[in-house]
């Protein structure tokens, strides 16, 4: 009996002993974070908004790769790099759909910027947490809208049908694809939301979006879907309303890439670099660093053959388009020596002096006969020497001559043919540089540009094409005037990439296999 009572008694003892552990066993973990533990404060929001902001500074989004492939798409660039795979995700040619320097590295931290957005936007309009005011609650909600907005754009440039996703994920999510209406329908609210609350001006944290930002953006979302009266009104604004007292175009062209004049009067956004931890190349994968670099290694990218990786570069008929047209001084377009490097650029800007690239002539390269055609972008080089890594040169995302042109090719399209409006902010780009108005150019003398839609059109394309070079605008353009077979013939004759390019497969790219392989929602696109 005894030993039946001991038993009783050992067996009650363990019970509330696995009782006792499973209880503790729920409490969380006081040195580290939990999400249960976090989203308290006031200051966990900031934080979170930071780690937003944060998500600039990866391979995969604006320190390296999104540059390479949307200049590289686009008929300005090409690549020759020698790591085969970045060369032929340029050149519509995709033999690993989970390459890792494309579908992975830029898919997977475009979605590691959005979720973590979407965590601020969660958790913000949660009653518990206490503000210093309503107004400082409202700014990091609207920020975090643009900024999910601002990686939903690229990704939606890119691929057209990735998944849409609106709060935090979790292991278990199986989204499906999207469509680029769906998208940016989603991105036209937010936009609107974001706009409501930006302050216009941004007389401090630069790095941050305003109002401005908001309608640059979402007028581009607008334009590519061919909603041309409401890109108007956001253009309006800019241009013609409140933000023009803001931005105006700067008189020295090459200010809008040169780090000694960063968030000029021209910039609407810009994702601001620095070199205040001057770390190694390998850091830069490391999310949890705090050390992890801020900088871009844009020049790295696009450097002469011999000096960086030169993984992307220029196509000739840039620099022939900069040549066809002088000055009012009977000289060359300025912008083309900001904007390339190539063999006879010292002949064709002889009040600049000899050049050096990288304390380098022309002539020390000693290039092949062939490599003497080649051209190399001079857009953004700094005066770092040696070229290193990184660079701090602040990426002008935004700026207004690029809303100038866009207003232009807008009222076109409404009014079915160029206004006095449309010519004068056409005009306004052109004589910045000391070209002269279209009605005066001696190289367009058919007076058919001042009032038909199509050749309007088509000089508006040869405008941005200039303006804009490599600055990630380009491939955007061409989406937006459509991949018809008369386009894409076009293209071929300016460059031989488009030989590959199938109509109706190549306008976005393939969804990441690996994607699409753990995920029976998500459907590869088209043709893949």
């Amino acid at each position: 009996m005894m030993k039946k009572i001991f038993s009783i008694l050992v067996m009650a003892a363990m019970a509330t002993c696995l009782a006792s552990c499973e209880k503790a066993l729920d409490f969380q973990n006081r040195n580290g974070l939990s999400t249960g533990m976090f989203w308290k404060t006031q200051d966990d929001l900031n934080s979170g908004l930071n780690a937003v902001y944060n998500m600039f500074y990866r391979q995969g989004t604006w320190t390296r790769n999104i540059h390479v492939q949307l200049n590289g798409m686009a008929d300005d660039g090409v690549s020759y790099a020698g790591w085969t795979e970045v060369a032929e995700w340029t050149k519509f040619k995709y033999t690993d759909y989970s390459f890792w320097e494309v579908p992975k590295k830029i898919w997977a931290e475009h979605y590691t910027a959005i979720n973590r957005a979407n965590q601020v936007l969660d958790h913000i309009d949660d009653p518990n947490i206490k503000f210093d005011s309503e107004d400082a609650r409202a700014q990091i909600k609207a920020e975090a809208l643009w900024l999910r907005s601002f990686y939903y754009f690229y990704l939606t440039i890119l691929w057209d049908t990735e998944p849409l996703c609106l709060h935090t994920s979790s292991a278990g999510d199986k989204p499906s694809n999207s469509t680029p209406e769906a998208t940016f329908a989603q991105l036209e609210k937010d936009l609107l939301a974001a706009i409501e609350i930006l302050p216009a001006r941004r007389t401090r944290e630069q790095g941050r979006p305003s109002k401005g930002a908001a309608y640059a953006l979402l007028a581009k979302v607008y334009a590519q879907q061919h909603k041309w009266e409401e890109a108007a009104e956001c253009l309006e604004w800019i241009v013609d309303g409140e933000g023009k007292a803001i931005y105006d175009l700067v008189d020295n062209w090459h200010d809008n890439f040169d780090p000694k004049t960063e968030d000029n009067k021209e910039s609407i956004y810009e994702i601001h670099f620095s070199l205040c931890n001057y770390v190694g190349f390998d850091q830069t994968d490391n999310y949890l660093d705090p050390n992890a670099q801020l900088a871009t290694q844009l020049e790295h990218l696009q450097s002469p053959k011999g000096i960086g990786w030169n993984n992307i570069e220029g196509n000739r008929w840039v620099m022939e388009y900069f040549k066809r047209e002088k000055t009012t001084e009977g000289k060359n377009d300025p912008r083309l020596y900001y904007t390339l490097w190539y063999a006879e650029s010292d002949a064709d800007f002889p009040e600049y002096g000899k050049q050096l690239i990288y304390d380098k002539t022309w002539e020390e390269y000693q290039y092949s006969d062939t490599d003497s055609k080649r051209v190399f972008i001079k857009k953004y080089s700094t005066d770092v020497r040696p070229l290193y890594y990184f660079t701090d040169n602040n990426y002008r995302s935004i700026r207004l001559a690029d809303m100038l042109l866009l207003y232009a090719e807008v009222l076109n399209e409404i009014n079915n043919g160029p206004t006095d409006k449309a010519i004068a902010l056409v005009d306004r780009v052109r004589q910045r540089v000391k070209l002269p108005a279209l009605a005066s150019s001696q190289y367009y003398t058919d007076p058919k540009i001042l009032t038909d839609y199509k050749e309007f059109k088509d000089h508006i394309k040869i405008e941005r094409g200039l303006e804009l070079a490599f600055e990630c605008i380009r491939w955007m353009d061409l989406k937006r005037w459509g991949f018809t077979e008369e386009n894409v013939a076009e293209l071929r004759t300016r460059d031989a990439d488009y030989n590959n390019f199938v109509i109706g497969k190549n306008e976005r790219f393939p969804l990441p296999q690996i994607e699409v392989d753990n995920n029976p929602n998500l459907t590869q696109n088209p043709n893949y």
